[in-house]
């Protein structure tokens, strides 16, 4: 008897057609940068910013608006006038040297562990809005549902490193147990390396110890396993909230993005270099004194920076001069050997339009060519950081995949074989079939149309925002949700539920 040949089920055809048309993300590696960093100071540039920055501290002093870290710094043996604090650069430069100018951040998949300083460079989400622009287009105020999608936006996405803590600010969450919510959907929405809460002492030892059900004691003792958010008031005051959770995260060993938020021309000098000696006192300042903490913990020189409108007092982001201290910053930070990051894909627009975009390659540029280490906010922000859009979320994370290429540089490759080709094709041909432009595809970017005008009106002529939700309600419904270990996830749990009721009471 002749034997039938089966046909393949239609559940196999299926399962081909899905591939094809929503693949798994591959996941990129920390960028490893093979283009600039760009200097624009020469030696004695650099040494004219770190004497004033320097002054600054020696001199002007800084307030340490805390009574812990007061008493701390005059054990050390700084000159201690009420909360103003002058720290003498010997001393500053003593404490800063035991940061390390590189650290492993784990995630809890092990492949999706990256690299912080040198010549590495991750990207993390938007950071701590209070609206969103939803997947209808609409503004409105962010909630906890909305924070979730962020972070599955940002466990497909393919080039964001970090997919944060604190993508929007949840308003349906009562602030006592917000930041539990919002650590714990950290850890199990996402497998890569998370942020930790800044919200208060209370909050900072909590994120600590759910890294711990998750990781290991031990581990986390040894190893950086979550990187927190802590803003100086600029001009040059560190406040009790951000002192007290800096304490905690540096005696648990975990790294801190000490940031000074500079508008410059109104919180510092217009001039970049006025305004870089600044920051780089205050950020130092931070640094120094998390070395008081805990010697050797790993920390990272912060700055945020964004131009004020001298016509409205508005925050403008995507002007030269905060690009031009973004390079002055990374000179610096590579002076002191020390990690640095900065905010980028920024803008001051209300939609995903062209203002969006150019505003958002204007800060990505410089920062990266000034060889920033950890990028924030590098997805998904409008309105000058008060609002989160879906559809400039996945925009954003596209461009990203464009920068990691073209920030990797070249590749190594022979010329013989191409010269092969260029013989073989000769005059008047192209090389569309060769085995090399089949093996090295130009990176595409899905969401950009290169279509004829024709074709874009047959297909609704959709706009750059219509385009990027759709984008964003697709990869939200292939979101697949990474596996925890059940005694773990039971543990951590358990956790977030007790502390929820004892918050509550």
């Amino acid at each position: 008897m002749t034997e039938t040949k089966k046909r393949p089920s239609r559940g196999g055809r299926a399962a081909r057609v899905q591939a094809r048309t929503n693949p798994a993300p591959v996941y990129l590696p920390t960028l490893n940068r093979a283009v600039g960093p760009i200097d624009l100071l020469g030696p004695d540039g650099v040494e004219k910013i770190h004497n004033a920055a320097m002054t600054i501290l020696e001199t002007t002093g800084i307030e340490f608006r805390d009574p812990v870290a007061l008493a701390d710094w005059k054990r050390a043996g700084a000159d201690v006038e009420g909360e103003r604090v002058r720290i003498g650069r010997d001393m500053l430069m003593d404490l800063i040297s035991t940061v390390p100018s590189t650290y492993q951040y784990h995630a809890r998949d092990p492949q999706k562990t990256v690299d912080v300083g040198g010549a590495h460079s991750i990207f993390a989400n938007a950071y701590g809005a209070p609206f969103v622009y939803g997947l209808d287009g609409e503004r409105r105020p962010s909630m906890l549902e909305d924070a979730h999608n962020f972070f599955k936006l940002g466990q497909m996405s393919q080039a964001l490193h970090v997919p944060g803590v604190l993508p929007v600010e949840p308003q349906d969450v009562p602030v006592p147990h917000r930041h539990l919510e919002l650590v714990h959907a950290a850890l199990t929405l996402t497998n890569k390396p998370i942020k930790g809460s800044v919200l208060s002492a209370t909050a900072a030892r909590d994120t600590v110890e759910m890294t711990r059900i998750v990781f290991g004691e031990e581990f986390v003792d040894q190893n950086v396993v979550v990187t927190s958010l802590l803003n100086c008031n600029t001009p040059l005051v560190w406040d009790e909230t951000m002192l007290e959770s800096l304490r905690v995260y540096a005696a648990a060993n975990q790294p801190c993005l000490l940031s000074p938020f500079v508008l410059a021309g109104a919180s510092t000098p217009a001039s970049p270099q006025g305004g870089v000696a600044l920051l780089i006192a205050e950020s130092l300042a931070g640094m120094a004194y998390s070395q008081i903490v805990r010697r050797g913990a790993p920390m990272v020189l912060g700055v945020a920076i964004m131009g004020v409108s001298m016509k409205t007092g508005a925050p403008m982001m995507g002007s030269p001069e905060p690009g031009l201290m973004n390079l002055l910053v990374g000179q610096m930070a590579r002076f002191y050997d020390v990690p640095w990051r900065s905010c980028t894909m920024w803008t001051g627009s209300k939609s995903p339009d062209l203002q969006a975009g150019f505003d958002s390659a204007n800060t990505m540029w410089p920062v990266l060519l000034g060889g920033c280490n950890f990028i924030v906010h590098s997805a998904g922000f409008l309105e000058g950081a008060l609002g989160v859009s879906y559809s400039k979320w996945v925009h954003d994370s596209y461009q990203l995949e464009a920068f990691h290429r073209f920030f990797s540089g070249l590749q190594e490759e022979s010329l013989d074989a191409l010269l092969g080709d260029v013989a073989e094709i000769g005059p008047g041909g192209h090389f569309l079939g060769t085995d090399h432009t089949r093996e090295n595809p130009l990176l595409i970017n899905p969401l950009q149309n290169n279509d004829s005008y024709e074709q874009w009106v047959d297909e609704g002529a959709k706009n750059a925002d219509m385009v990027g939700r759709d984008e964003a309600q697709r990869i939200l419904h292939n979101y697949v949700q990474p596996p925890m270990d059940a005694d773990t996830r039971g543990a951590l749990d358990d956790f977030v539920a007790k502390k929820r009721l004892e918050y509550q009471t």
